[in-house]
């Protein structure tokens, strides 16, 4: 069967892509900075340097206009994340390092996820929306979690863990009177402390 040859994009089709990158772009750069809320469409277009009615062809509403910037941001963090939990051993430390390592130096998503979690009724139909990304995140976790605890104790574990590793992310990656590295530091040590923790279960 011969390959169908692929017909290059026309000149408004080339506009259109361009426009829509754009618009995310400014959306993932402004939802990293400000609370959900705070964000207008207006200021959205401004920042993308297109009309705000250019907008509404791309996106219905601010809210799906977040989903589509949170789902491009967290999907580099899930392959990373996937290629780690096929690793056999120490995979467990490697997920929790793997995570805490992107969320550290990857800000947009960081930021993005720390507005969405602490303004969650903000957010309406977006919390329904973007479970297929917890739901991947969480299932990533439980496998490896199981290896070291029982099928009984998994869903709470899950939680606990996910909670636990944001709560160090947001407790300390930006606390002041730290230099970079030793911020790192110290996260990485409560890293290892959480997962030594857990595996104390086993016993």
């Amino acid at each position: 069967m011969e390959e169908k040859e692929v017909q290059p994009l026309s000149k408004r089709e080339q506009k259109k892509n361009i426009n829509r990158e754009n618009i995310i772009n400014a959306a993932i750069e402004l939802f990293s900075s400000k609370p959900f809320a705070e964000v207008s469409m207006r200021a959205i277009a401004k920042h993308a340097n297109v009309s705000p009615g250019l907008i509404y062809q791309y996106f219905d509403d601010q809210q799906h206009l977040f989903m589509t910037a949170f789902k491009i941001e967290s999907s580099s963090l899930l392959n990373v994340l996937q290629q780690t939990i096929e690793v056999q051993d120490h995979q467990l430390e490697l997920l929790a390092t793997k995570y805490i390592e992107y969320m550290y130096t990857h800000d947009n998503l960081f930021q993005m996820m720390t507005y969405f979690m602490l303004e969650n009724e903000q957010h309406g139909n977006v919390s329904h929306e973007l479970r297929d990304i917890t739901d991947r995140l969480f299932s990533l976790f439980r496998e490896a979690l199981s290896k070291h605890l029982p099928e009984d104790h998994l869903k709470n574990a899950v939680q606990l863990f996910f909670a636990s590793l944001n709560g160090i992310l947001i407790t300390y990656k930006n606390l002041p009177g730290r230099s970079s590295y030793s911020t790192w530091q110290h996260i990485e040590q409560l890293t290892n402390l959480l997962i030594a923790t857990i595996k104390r279960q086993e016993n």
